[in-house]
Order: structure tokens, then sequence, then C-alpha cells
């Protein structure tokens, strides 16, 4: 009987591509996994964002409408603006006093200064801010505004 050998791959080398394979694909699940935190990220913020555009044309308008009741409503305030219907009846002492609702992560604020007599205001500048949480930090997008009784 004529003897026969058989080719095969050896234990060290299955082995060695098993690793190297592994190597592989975890690379690839890290990559993947920061490319998705990523881009929620950036989609989070893209909505921050039209949140703040938003809310700066309804003052607009609402500028448009009165200047007089314009600059009282904000004078020198923190407002709350946490839905998607506007009003101006959100003051408060302090960001923290608005509550997260908005989108169900986001909390929306505007701080007002009118300037330069608080009583008869011709500038009100406006700070729009969206900040929300996100893997345990807080992000914020601004919006910088100023509003003049001659525009």
């Amino acid at each position: 009987m004529p003897i026969t050998s058989h080719k095969a791959f050896s234990l060290i080398e299955v082995l060695i591509f098993v690793t190297i394979l592994s190597v592989f694909l975890i690379t690839a699940a890290a990559i993947i996994t920061v490319s998705m935190r990523q881009n929620t990220l950036r989609i989070n913020m893209l909505k921050a964002t039209h949140y703040n555009e938003q809310l700066l044309e309804w003052l607009r308008g609402e500028k448009d409408i009165s200047w007089t009741d314009f600059a009282a409503s904000g004078a020198n305030n923190i407002v709350c603006f946490n839905t998607d219907t506007y009003a101006w009846n959100g003051v408060v002492s302090s960001k923290n006093d608005c509550p997260t609702t908005l989108g169900g992560i986001y909390r929306r604020y505007a701080e007002f200064k009118t300037t330069p007599n608080p009583q008869a205001p011709t500038q009100v500048e406006t700070l729009l801010y969206t900040e929300w949480q996100e893997s345990g930090n807080t992000f914020v997008t601004k919006l910088h505004s100023l509003f003049t009784l001659w525009e």
C-alpha cells in the first residue's frame, strides 16, 4: 500500500488565524461603536440647533407685533421655552429651574438683556440655549441675536 500524505493546518496555524481574526473583529466593533456615538451626538446637535432657530423666528415675530411688549416680556430675565407652543410665562431665576421636557431630552431657555435703559430699551440682546445630557456629558447649542427698536 502506498503512503499518502494529507496536507492540513497545524494547531498553531489555526490559533494564529483565530487570534488575528478576533483582533480585527474587536477593532471593527470598537470603530462602529464610536461612529454610532458620534452620529447620535450630531443628530442631537442638529435638533438642538433647529429648536434654537425656531425660537428665534418666533421672537422675531413677537418683536414685529409689538416692540414694547417684546422688550417688557424678556426684560433681563431667563425664560424657559420647553414646548413647541411658545409663551412668555416661563420666567425663572436660573436655567436649572427649566425642566428637560422638549423632545424628551432637551432643555431650552433664553436670556434677555435690555439696553441701554431697562425702562425704555432700544435693544434687547438674546442668548438662546438648548442643552441636553448624553453619555454623562452636558452639551449646549447657543444662538446669539440682538433685536433693536429700529429694525
